[in-house]
Order: C-alpha cells, then sequence, then structure tokens
C-alpha cells in the first residue's frame, strides 16, 4: 500500500507550513501538524537557556516556604525551579504556598514535578492571573519566570497590594547555528508559539528572505501575546488559537483551512 493513500483525506493537506518555536516545542507541533495532513518546515528560534545567575533563584528557593502564591507562567518556569530545587536539595513540596499555572501544559510540567496547580485560569494568558488569586494585599507572591518575560503581571500583582519577587529562572534567547528555510520556499502559513519565536525569526532569517516571508504568507499564533508580536513586526494574523496550546493552534489551524 503507498504510504501517501488517505492523506489527501486529511484536513491540512495540501498546505505547508513553517513552525517557529522553541527548541523543545518544534518537534511536538511538527507531529501533531503532520498528522493531520500538513507538510511541515521546522525552523527552531528560541533556546531555553539557564539564567546568566544563579544567586536570584537560589535566595528564592531557600525562602520557599515563606511564599504565599508561587506563580508559574510557563512549563520552562516549573521545570527550571524544579531542576535547580533538585540540585539544592529543596524539597519544593515543603510551602504552605498555593501554586498558579497559567494554563494546561504548565499544570502537566507541576504534576510532573509532584506539585499541585491550585489555581488556573480560564483562558491561558498571563494577564489573567491577577484576578484569579483573591485578596493578595500584604501577601508575598514569588514569579520565577524568563529574563524576558513581560511587567504587566508583576505590575498588576503589586497594583493589588501584593509583595512580589520575580526572579530569572531561564533564559530565552535565539537559537544557535538555525538552517534558514530555503530561499524563495512557499509556505501557507508560519506558526509562532510564543512572543519571542516571532522577534527572533526576524534576526534569524537574511533581510530578503524575512521581507518576502512577511508579503506572502500570513500568520497564526498560539495567544494574543504572541499575535501582537506577530503583528508588530509586519505579519499579517490569520488566526490565534482559542486554546492557547499546541492541540488549540493545530485545531485552529484545522478550522481555518476548511472555510478557505
Amino acid at each position: 500500500m503507498d504510504e501517501t493513500e488517505g492523506m489527501d483525506d486529511k484536513p491540512l493537506s495540501g498546505r505547508t507550513i513553517l513552525v517557529a518555536g522553541s527548541e523543545d516545542r518544534v518537534p511536538k507541533l511538527r507531529d501533531a501538524l503532520q498528522d493531520q495532513g500538513a507538510a511541515v518546515v521546522p525552523f527552531p528560534t528560541v533556546r531555553i537557556d539557564p539564567p546568566s545567575d544563579y544567586h536570584p533563584l537560589d535566595e528564592a528557593l531557600q525562602q520557599w516556604s515563606s511564599f504565599d502564591w508561587i506563580v508559574f507562567t510557563s512549563a520552562h518556569g516549573v521545570d527550571a525551579v524544579a531542576n535547580r530545587a533538585r540540585t539544592l536539595h529543596v524539597n519544593l513540596r515543603n510551602t504552605r504556598a498555593r501554586i498558579a499555572a497559567v494554563g494546561p501544559v504548565t499544570r502537566a510540567a507541576l504534576q510532573r514535578n509532584g506539585l499541585p496547580a491550585d489555581a488556573v485560569p480560564t483562558e491561558y494568558v498571563t494577564d489573567a492571573i491577577a484576578g484569579l488569586l483573591g485578596d493578595i494585599r500584604g501577601r508575598r507572591i514569588l514569579l520565577p519566570r524568563s529574563r524576558i518575560s513581560r511587567q504587566s503581571l508583576p505590575d498588576a500583582l503589586r497594583a493589588r497590594g501584593a509583595e512580589v519577587l520575580q526572579v530569572d529562572a531561564y533564559d530565552a534567547v535565539p537559537a544557535a547555528s538555525t538552517p534558514s528555510p530555503a530561499s524563495g520556499s512557499r509556505f501557507d502559513y508560519v506558526v509562532f508559539t510564543s512572543a519571542s519565536s516571532a522577534e527572533n525569526l526576524a534576526s534569524l532569517m537574511s533581510e530578503g528572505d524575512f521581507s518576502r516571508l512577511l508579503e506572502r504568507t500570513p500568520a497564526a499564533a498560539i495567544g494574543p501575546v504572541t499575535a501582537e508580536a506577530a503583528r508588530m513586526l509586519g505579519f499579517r494574523i490569520a488566526v490565534v488559537a482559542q486554546d492557547h496550546t499546541i492541540e488549540g493552534l493545530v485545531k485552529s489551524l484545522v478550522e481555518l483551512s476548511a472555510h478557505e
């Protein structure tokens, strides 16, 4: 039997999609899109590195039991904290704090590391977290995040009266030695999994190739913050995933393709 038999019946058959994201997310999104029949060109644009200075994170981990809330805005933050805690022999379960996760992927990372997710917003965006925590006047809140994280969440928490400690748990940097898509390649969509994945794309492609991509290719974004970053670069946004996960992004692309 021909291995391609039945491929034309899949919802994204005939579509070629450029996938830009972190090195760990790109393979998952590639596989999910290929399962729907798409031809995928993977293009990792973000590498997750340790923080340049571990001292602030280490101090926060030594104070772990003193926080009222610990807020994770990404699975990368969870894994970075859990890995560092193991190095320092800190028991993360030894805390009175409640733990908030931005969405199901972050909640799954907590569960993998033996931690609960006490609060998850119904809309999986960082700015939805502040209103989820209730009365936080005088409460100590730890935010382990990326160096380049937006400041809207800590600002909102402080405005509600919380004492916020934000520390760099990891760094998101442009991927090194990423092979650029072939010059002149045409894509039906370019897909972004984070704001930094869109922003780094511009620095990793030649000016001419990037200009052609902007002119020819609509973008699909995993969430509104990512969409805004892509829009600021000049992309036309074809779709923003309603459910801000890889599964939600693929579902949104399938639905968009069905109506074209």
